[in-house]
């Protein structure tokens, strides 16, 4: 498949969100952002009538350096570029916000939200999230919090969320869920149908733009899908994992590319949409909200006991989508992650599979060490 029509839906969803977003400051429709890593139901803010975008732009070095003024060099950079958007005031997607939902997740994101809140750049909601989700109080805890960003986000509206509201919100996104799953599986295939830098720009734009819409885009893109080619042309295939693939953000996947390899899969907790799960149960929607995202979904590394599940669920996909090596996307400062990638490594090469660490602070990444020791590993696999 070409990539015309991949860059033509992007486009096109980009400019109607952009649109949106002008008439809704006039029309008094609100905007509520919130920050990734799949703990913060779109559902709930879909529900009310507010707009909700992920805010997940980053791998621009200006963006992380423009935080330092406020924030130290140890948090990551993706949390950093949170802070510089609002700072350079030159991206709308983060300017007409009239609230903005924090998860307390790890320590990165919740300075964000601190920063925010002491400047009074938005209307913050912290939305604590348990670092374990094994005993009903945990799962009672986090009810409460969505019960609370429920109430705001009703009082912001003016509108009630009502329990058929919510299903109807819940019914769209398992359906742009179902339609990012679909379009990935067909990267299974020995040919893939369509490039991961393209699936991942089409994950990023979903987080931005009407969802309704997205999943139409994304049904003419599956539409449009060519049918697999000759195993003959295969190249080595990797799958990509670490904390966080920002919007814009796509160097290593090009330097992948060039270096001789295809990305195929794809395992990174911020950035881009987890696509995996579904959201489903009876009963009040709340709780089957609370439940999807806390228990149902993969879990994050800085869960308790998550390690276990991580690595079982990223050999998997290792299975799944025939992957021959692994590449470890670290950012700098993430503490959790970068603890986690020495037993994934040690783990993978008991099982015969190479991984390599590249480091990032979104400072320049296609210079020669870096591509030297991609195509190095390029060779390892293909052997």
């Amino acid at each position: 498949m070409g990539r015309d029509i991949v860059t033509s839906q992007i486009a096109s969803l980009m400019e109607a969100r952009l649109g949106t977003l002008q008439e809704a400051g006039d029309g008094g429709t609100k905007i509520v952002g919130y920050l990734p890593g799949g703990y913060v139901p779109e559902e709930l803010i879909y529900a009310s009538g507010a707009i909700p975008l992920c805010l997940s732009h980053g791998g621009d070095a200006r963006l992380a350096e423009e935080a330092l003024s406020l924030v130290p060099t140890v948090i990551c950079p993706f949390a950093r570029a949170q802070i510089g958007e609002t700072l350079l005031r030159t991206n709308p997607l983060y300017q007409k916000l009239d609230l903005a939902v924090v998860p307390c997740t790890c320590q990165h994101l919740k300075q964000v939200g601190d920063v925010w809140e002491y400047y009074e750049q938005v209307a913050i909601f912290k939305l604590g999230v348990p670092y374990d989700s094994k005993d009903d109080y945990e799962i009672d805890y986090f009810r409460n919090r969505l019960q609370e960003l429920k109430r705001i986000l009703e009082r912001l509206t003016g509108n009630a969320i009502t329990d058929e509201k919510l299903r109807e919100a819940i019914s769209i996104y398992n359906r742009l869920r179902g339609l990012l799953k679909t379009l990935s599986l067909t990267r299974r295939d020995p040919v893939p149908g369509i490039s991961t830098l393209d699936f991942v720009r089409l994950s990023h734009v979903s987080m931005y733009a009407d969802p309704v819409m997205t999943c139409y885009a994304l049904e003419a893109v599956i539409g449009d899908l060519p049918m697999p080619e000759s195993a003959l042309a295969r190249r080595p295939r990797v799958m990509l994992m670490g904390p966080a693939l920002a919007y814009g953000d796509h160097e290593i996947l090009k330097m992948i590319a060039a270096g001789g390899a295809d990305v195929v899969v794809e395992e990174v907790f911020e950035g881009v949409r987890d696509y995996w799960h579904e959201v489903d149960g009876d009963g009040d929607p709340l709780d089957v909200l609370a439940r999807s995202y806390l228990l149902d979904k993969r879990p994050a590394a800085f869960m308790r006991g998550a390690t276990s599940r991580r690595i079982d669920r990223a050999i998997e996909l290792i299975e799944d989508f025939d992957v021959h090596g692994v590449v470890w996307y670290q950012l700098l400062c993430c503490e959790m992650y970068d603890e986690e990638s020495y037993l994934f490594e040690k783990v993978l090469r008991e099982r015969g599979i190479p991984m390599l660490m590249i480091e990032s602070d979104y400072q320049n990444m296609d210079v020669g060490p870096v591509r030297t020791r991609l195509e190095a590993f390029v060779e390892i696999i293909e052997g």
